[in-house]
C-alpha cells in the first residue's frame, strides 16, 4: 500500500513539475517586442529597352556561323551568367549548347550586350544570375 501510494504522489510530482515548466515556457515567450517578418521586394533585371529591344539586338548583331549554315544547324543554346549590381554581364557560360560554332556565336552574342537595368531588393541594387536562350533558326 505504501509503495502504491508512493508511486502516486510521484507521479503526481512529476505531473505537476511537467505543467508549471510549461507555465513557464509559455510566460516567457509573452514579450513586448514582436518579430515582424518582411518580405523582400525583387525587381528582376532587364535589357534597356525591355524584351522587344532585346530580340532587336541578338537578331542585328547575330551572326550565324558558315558551318551551320552549310550543315543547316539549329537549334536553342543556353547561356548563363551573372548580372552585375551594376547592370554589367559577369561570367558568361553555355549550359545547354547546341554546336561548338552556335554556343561560341551564342557567348559572342551575350558578351557584347550593352549593360542590363540590374535586379533590384528593398530598393538596393543586387547581383543576380539569369539564363537566356538563344534561338538560332534558318529560314528558308
Amino acid at each position: 500500500m505504501k509503495a502504491t501510494a508512493l508511486i502516486f504522489a510521484l507521479a503526481l510530482s512529476v505531473s505537476f513539475n511537467s505543467f508549471s515548466q510549461t507555465e513557464s515556457l509559455l510566460a516567457s515567450n509573452k514579450s513586448s517586442s514582436t518579430n515582424e517578418v518582411k518580405f523582400r521586394d525583387m525587381e528582376l533585371p532587364g535589357f534597356i529597352g525591355g524584351q522587344e529591344a532585346m530580340s532587336t539586338f541578338l537578331a542585328s548583331q547575330m551572326i550565324y556561323p558558315e558551318l551551320a549554315l552549310k550543315q543547316g544547324l539549329e537549334g536553342t543554346v543556353f547561356v548563363n551568367f551573372r548580372i552585375s549590381k551594376d547592370g554589367k554581364i559577369i561570367n558568361p557560360y553555355v549550359s545547354k549548347g547546341v554546336h561548338p560554332n552556335l554556343d561560341k556565336e551564342a557567348l559572342r552574342l551575350v558578351s557584347t550586350m550593352p549593360n542590363w537595368i540590374p535586379a533590384q531588393q528593398n530598393g538596393e541594387p543586387r547581383e543576380v544570375p539569369y539564363q537566356l536562350p538563344i534561338r538560332f533558326e534558318l529560314r528558308n
